[in-house]
């Protein structure tokens, strides 16, 4: 039972708050709006775009109730068969809808200056 370590840690940073979601805050984005670029009526933090945000509602239907409980004693985060499976299923939702990417960066903290264009 394994996951994909890429997606595996996009589930990790928005558990831990360290993330690309806009109310989890680091050097680059400081100064950023904290709202859902999608809906924008709420911050963007783990719980809002995995349960709340409007602009995914369609993508929640017909998925399985369990994997929107993303509180610390849900059945996602057991370490049994059943946990697993709803941990997958919350990594593809989270990789399918595109959640917790990079949003448009002006220029990355190690990019070259060569690679910049003017």
């Amino acid at each position: 039972m394994t996951i994909n370590k890429f997606a595996a840690s996009h589930l990790h940073q928005m558990r831990a708050g360290k993330s690309y979601l806009k109310a989890q805050k680091d050097w680059r984005n400081l100064e950023a709006s904290v709202l859902c670029p999608r809906c924008e009526n709420e911050p963007e933090t783990f719980e809002h775009v995995i349960t709340d945000c409007q602009a995914h509602a369609s993508a929640r239907v017909g998925q399985p109730d369990e994997i929107f409980d993303i509180s610390p004693e849900s059945l996602i985060w057991a370490e049994n068969k059943k946990g697993w499976d709803l941990m997958k299923c919350l990594i593809s939702f989270i990789s399918l809808n595109k959640l917790n990417f990079p949003g448009n960066m002006d220029v990355f903290p190690f990019t070259r200056a060569s690679q910049i264009q003017s």
